[in-house]
């Protein structure tokens, strides 16, 4: 399930250009076989490369994404656990989602967090002993019941440009506990 939410964001986001140029590759063979005097190859050349560059990135998220899920443990608990834009959180752990890259990260030992509003969505930046990552909320509420979470997993954890709203569990975040 986790992994085809995530295949699925990558087919969505990629589907617009590859249909575009796969109509437009196809528009000028029509055109080029109808009007052979207007020399529609050059065009069709370059159509052509440009979609199998796209595709090449295509294939290569969904590869990445694919191997990243590979290495994590037990990913049907992260289907009972909470949620937070395009990352699945667990008491312990988070597969944190932001853009087309998927990561799994330890929520535990975490010794900072900054918040960076982006439009509606608010980026958040965690900071802890070994690692760091970067996960997104759909909202500024959302981000403040996710820093509740973290404060309650890590009470010396130092909260920067966000407050913590809420009583900090993964219920509040969408689980079904």
């Amino acid at each position: 399930m986790i992994k085809r939410y995530y295949q699925g964001l990558v087919s969505l986001y990629y589907s617009m250009p590859m249909t575009m140029l796969a109509v437009l590759v196809f528009a000028a063979a029509f055109a080029d076989i109808r009007k052979p005097e207007w020399n529609l190859k050059p065009l069709m050349s370059v159509l052509a490369v440009i979609l199998a560059v796209v595709m090449f990135f295509y294939y290569k998220t969904k590869l990445s994404i694919s191997r990243t899920l590979r290495n994590v443990k037990n990913t049907e608990e992260y289907e009972r656990g909470g949620m937070l834009d395009r990352s699945f959180v667990q008491e312990d752990r988070i597969l944190a989602g932001i853009g087309l890259k998927v990561s799994e990260h330890s929520v535990l030992n975490l010794k900072r967090l900054s918040a960076a509003d982006k439009g509606r969505k608010v980026i958040l930046h965690a900071e802890g002993d070994y690692d760091s990552f970067d996960v997104q909320a759909i909202d500024r509420p959302e981000a403040e019941r996710f820093a509740a979470f973290l404060q309650r997993k890590n009470p010396d954890i130092v909260l920067e440009n966000i407050e913590p709203r809420g009583n900090g569990t993964l219920k509040e975040l969408g689980a079904n506990e």
